[in-house]
C-alpha cells in the first residue's frame, strides 16, 4: 500500500512538473503569435515600402545590432536563474555592476565599430542604423536584474504579456514610420521604441529588490562564468548570421535583399518561437536541476521539444500559401527559399535544447565545442560550395544545419567517458604527488 502510495507521489510530481513547463511555454508562445501578427504586418509592410536593396541594408545593420547584443546574453542572468538559494543575494547585487559594464562596453563598441563594419560592405547607410541603435543598451541595466528573477521564479505570464507588449509595440513602431516615409530608419526608431517600453513596464516587476554590491571575489567568479558563457553565445549568434554577413559580400544588394526577406519572413519567425520556447525551457530545466529531477524529466522534454519543432514543418509546407497573400509579386521567387530556411529551424532548435541543458549542468566546455563544430561545419560548407544565388545560400545552410547534428549526438555520447577519463587522470596524478 505504502509503495502504490509513493509511486502515486511521484506520478503527480512528474505530472505537475510537465504541466509547468507546458503552462509556461503556453504564455510565451501565446505572447509570441499575437506579436508575430504584428511582426507580420510590420514584414509586410516593409516588403511594399522598402526596394530589396534597402531590405537587404536594414537585415544587414540588425543581424551586426544582434551579434554586438549577445554580450547582454553572455551576462549574469544565466548564472542568477541557475545559481543555488544561497547564492541569490550575492549575485544579483554584484550583478547589477557587471550589467553595466557589459552594457557600456556594447553600446560604445557598436557606436566606434559602426564605420568600420559599413566599410566592409560599402555602404554607408549601416553607420547611422548601427550608432542609433547602440544608445539603447543604456536603457537594460535598469531592469535586466528583475528580469531575471522573473524568470528564475518562472512567473511567466508576467513576463511574456509584457514582452509581447513591447514586441507589439516596436513592430507597429517599424511599420508605421516605414509608411511615413523613414525607409531604413523606421527599424532603429522601432527598435528605441521597444527599449523605451521595455524599461517602463519592467520597472515595476513583482520580485524582491536586492540593492547594489561591489564584493570583488563574487564579481571575479562571476565574471569567469560570463566569459564561458559569452564563448558560447558568441559561436551560436555568428552561426546564425554567418550566411547573412557571406552573403551580403557575395550576391549582388538586390539579391541579398531577397534572401534576407525570404530569411525574416521564414526562418526568422520561426527562429522567434525558437528563442521564446528556449527562453521558458531554461528557467523550468534549472528549477528541476535543483530539485535533482532533471534526469528523470528529459524525455518528456524533448517530446515537448518536437511538438514547438513540428510547428516549423507546418510553416514550410504552407508557405506557398501565405506568402502571395501577404506579400507584393516582387517576392514570389523568394517562396521556396523560406520553405527550405523554415525545415533548416528544426535542427538548430534541437542543437539548442541539447545546449540548454549543457548550460543547466554547467557543461559550459561541453556546450563551446558543440557550438564550434556547428559553427566550422557551417563555415566549411559555404566555403565549399560557395553560393551565388539565395536558394543555394538556402540549401547549404539547411544541408549543414542537418549535418551538425550527428557530432553534436557524438559529443554528447562521449562527453560523460571523457569527463571520467579526465577525473580518472587527475586523481591518479594527486595520489602520485
Amino acid at each position: 500500500m505504502q509503495l502504490i502510495q509513493f509511486f502515486r507521489i511521484q506520478l503527480k510530481a512528474q505530472i505537475h512538473s510537465v504541466i509547468e513547463l507546458i503552462s509556461n511555454a503556453a504564455w510565451l508562445l501565446s505572447a509570441e503569435l499575437i506579436a508575430k501578427i504584428s511582426r507580420i504586418f510590420t514584414i509586410v509592410v516593409l516588403a511594399a515600402q522598402l526596394s530589396p536593396t534597402s531590405y537587404g541594408t536594414a537585415m544587414l545593420a540588425l543581424a551586426f545590432h544582434d551579434v554586438f547584443g549577445l554580450l547582454l546574453r553572455a551576462g549574469v542572468g544565466s548564472q542568477i536563474i541557475n545559481c543555488k538559494p544561497e547564492q541569490l543575494t550575492s549575485f544579483a547585487k554584484n550583478g547589477v555592476i557587471i550589467q553595466w559594464a557589459v552594457c557600456l562596453t556594447i553600446a560604445i563598441g557598436q557606436f566606434t565599430l559602426a564605420g568600420y563594419l559599413s566599410s566592409l560592405y560599402d555602404n554607408e547607410n549601416i553607420i547611422i542604423l548601427l550608432q542609433i541603435m547602440a544608445v539603447i543598451y543604456l536603457l537594460y541595466p535598469w531592469v535586466s536584474i528583475k528580469i531575471f528573477l522573473l524568470q528564475r521564479e518562472n512567473k511567466m505570464r508576467w513576463f511574456s504579456i509584457r514582452n509581447g507588449l513591447c514586441v507589439i509595440i516596436e513592430n507597429c513602431t517599424i511599420a508605421i514610420s516605414a509608411l511615413l516615409g523613414a525607409d531604413i530608419l523606421s527599424v532603429a526608431l522601432g527598435k528605441i521604441a521597444f527599449s523605451i517600453f521595455w524599461l517602463l513596464l519592467f520597472s515595476f516587476s513583482p520580485v524582491k529588490s536586492y540593492g547594489v554590491e561591489f564584493n570583488i571575489s563574487i564579481i571575479k567568479q562571476m565574471l569567469k562564468t560570463s566569459g564561458k558563457l559569452f564563448n558560447t553565445e558568441f559561436l551560436r549568434g555568428i552561426r546564425l548570421h554567418a550566411d547573412t554577413f557571406i552573403a551580403g559580400k557575395l550576391l549582388t544588394p538586390e539579391l541579398f535583399g531577397f534572401y534576407t526577406f525570404a530569411k525574416n519572413a521564414g526562418v526568422g519567425l520561426s527562429q522567434s518561437i525558437s528563442q521564446v520556447y528556449i527562453g521558458a525551457l531554461y528557467p523550468y530545466l534549472c528549477k528541476l536541476e535543483r530539485k535533482g529531477q532533471l534526469l528523470l524529466q528529459e524525455k518528456k522534454v524533448f517530446v515537448i521539444s518536437l511538438g514547438v519543432g513540428f510547428l516549423f514543418v507546418i510553416q514550410a509546407l504552407i508557405a506557398p500559401i501565405y506568402v502571395p497573400i501577404l506579400f507584393d509579386e516582387k517576392w514570389s521567387s523568394a517562396i521556396p527559399i523560406i520553405t527550405v530556411l523554415c525545415l533548416a529551424a528544426l535542427p538548430s532548435l534541437i542543437i539548442d535544447i541539447i545546449c540548454c541543458m549543457q548550460r543547466v549542468r554547467e557543461k559550459y566546455h561541453t556546450e563551446t565545442i558543440g557550438r564550434l563544430v556547428c559553427l566550422f561545419i557551417s563555415l566549411i560548407a559555404l566555403y565549399i560550395f560557395s553560393p551565388n544565388e539565395p536558394m543555394q545560400f538556402a540549401l547549404v545552410i539547411f544541408f549543414s544545419s542537418l549535418f551538425c547534428l550527428i557530432p553534436i549526438y557524438l559529443i554528447n555520447v562521449t562527453a560523460p567517458f571523457s569527463h571520467l577519463f579526465s577525473s580518472e587522470f587527475n586523481r591518479r596524478k594527486s595520489h602520485e604527488s
